[in-house]
């Protein structure tokens, strides 16, 4: 009878396991004694097999049962999920249950030792789980959690079975903590970073890291970047467990970082990955973003931040060794605010005076505190001396006049220049382009430096030209424009 009722199981869905197998001694041709863990009916533990408490490739959860009071979970429910093979292309009757053979599975002792349960060999479904798939091939290997199998697993159902007969059912596999390795700890600016790797062998889901620097919690993070190295040593694990990041804002001086992967649940618990001690400048940061000739001025634009202050520090600006500025590094940067956690006034932009030839430039970040100055950018910039400017309208305007406006500088200087007005090829009028224009303010070189002007020219068509005279000894004057005009 032992035999039918080994047959008859599959076919019932709502049968506890042991009502099922539990007390067959079966081992199915084995030369294993019938007291041996392979011959007493159940399955064995996935991490047994394959070191991962969860469901392997080739499988399908198709059910679960829960026990009280086992000893595990903290006291808690403690809940065994079956791991069906797939059947393929085989059917299964009416049963819901195919033969091994469908799926390749071939019963044995887990791992071919007596000492293990069986793998692949018990037709059972408890069918709580994976209801839309009919058929389902024998239990490969059982997963356990604290956690309910819905909450791992969308398609469980809540339809509770309990067998207290299994609460004893263990193995050091089981213990769920989670696992991997703190690969580097290094300072950066501002910070530190880590990178490393971890995996909860209860779920392909990507673990929380918690990153300790000289024992206060500064940051929580998901191991879930690409690591496919890792994913070829745990197969099945997935990809998505590597962490690279940076702990911002992290005081100058030697720091003892520590890592800790987070268990997400299971029966296991936190696990310290390493630590590692890194010494954090205290010398101050920051880049230059632009460095470049505009209007003949040296624009600069950037960031600068000193680790020992949140506070706007100075920058210091050389030419060919030469001072030539100090700037406040005090303008609104949120991306970098976001970045360094420091706030965000930090960052420069700035138009400087420029000698006029080839200038190699160097952008210092004064240090406050412990520390030294900081070359936080270098270049080399070239300009020729002569002014610039725009001719921007001319118009009749009756009486045989026209109306010429326009701007103009020379950036050796930050007074007006003057401009000669030209029409048809004969000279019209010199002017000084000292009117205010509020729009050069962005050019870094004053504000005055616009010319409006009506000069008599008499009827008829004009080609209108305006030059810019060159003040300094470098360059030459520069023709801002021609516009052709009809006058009455």
């Amino acid at each position: 009878m032992a035999g039918t009722a080994l047959t008859a199981a599959p076919a019932t869905r709502g049968l506890r396991p042991r009502s099922a197998y539990a007390a067959i001694c079966n081992c199915n041709g084995s030369r294993c004694d019938c007291g041996s863990l392979c011959c007493d009916g159940y399955t064995e533990f996935c991490c047994t097999v394959t070191g991962m408490n969860r469901c392997p490739p080739g499988t399908l959860t198709g059910g679960w049962w829960k026990v009280d009071s086992s000893g595990y979970c903290g006291g808690g429910p403690r809940y065994y999920i079956d791991c069906n093979h797939q059947c393929g292309s085989c059917g299964c009757g009416g049963s819901g249950i195919c033969s091994g053979s469908c799926s390749g599975a071939r019963c044995s002792c887990a791992r071919g030792s007596c000492g293990n349960r069986k793998w692949g060999c018990t037709g059972f479904r408890y069918g709580q789980c994976n209801q839309h798939v009919r058929c389902l091939g024998p239990i490969a290997c059982r997963v356990v959690t604290c956690v309910p199998p819905w909450q791992r697993d969308p398609t469980c159902t809540t339809a509770v079975r309990v067998d207290n007969a299994t609460r004893n059912h263990h193995r050091p596999c089981l213990t769920g903590s989670p696992f991997g390795s703190l690969d580097s700890v290094t300072a950066v600016a501002g910070g530190v970073r880590v990178r490393g790797w971890s995996i909860d062998p209860n779920t392909v889901v990507p673990t929380r890291v918690h990153i300790y620097i000289d024992g206060r919690g500064r940051d929580s993070i998901a191991a879930d970047r690409p690591r496919t190295d890792v994913a070829r040593v745990y197969t099945g694990a997935g990809t998505l467990h590597g962490f690279d990041h940076e702990v911002k804002n992290v005081a100058p001086g030697q720091r003892r970082v520590c890592v800790y992967a987070i268990d997400r649940g299971g029966e296991g618990g936190n696990t310290l990955l390493g630590c590692r001690t890194v010494t954090v400048s205290a010398n101050p940061f920051g880049r230059v973003d632009k460095m470049a000739i505009e209007y003949g001025m040296l624009r600069l634009r950037g960031w600068a931040i000193d680790p020992n202050t949140n506070d706007p520090i100075r920058i210091h600006v050389y030419a060919n060794g030469k001072g030539i500025a100090s700037l406040g590094a005090d303008r609104n940067r949120p991306d970098i605010g976001a970045r360094y956690g420091r706030g965000s006034n930090h960052g420069f932009d700035a138009a400087i005076r420029i000698p006029p030839g080839v200038s190699n430039v160097t952008v210092f970040a004064i240090n406050k505190g412990a520390g030294s100055h900081t070359v936080i950018g270098q270049g080399r910039v070239s300009w020729n001396g002569s002014p610039v400017g725009h001719l921007d309208r001319v118009e009749a305007v009756g009486g045989g006049r026209v109306r010429i406006r326009g701007w103009a500088m020379d950036a050796e200087t930050p007074n007006p220049i003057r401009v000669h007005l030209y029409g048809n090829g004969r000279g019209l009028q010199s002017v000084a382009a000292d009117r205010e224009r509020s729009d050069l303010a962005r050019l870094g070189n004053g504000t005055a430096h616009g010319f409006d002007t009506t000069v008599t020219v008499g009827a008829g068509t004009h080609n209108i030209c305006a030059y810019a005279i060159n003040v300094g000894v470098a360059g030459g004057n520069v023709l801002l424009g021609c516009k052709q005009v009809t006058v009455t």
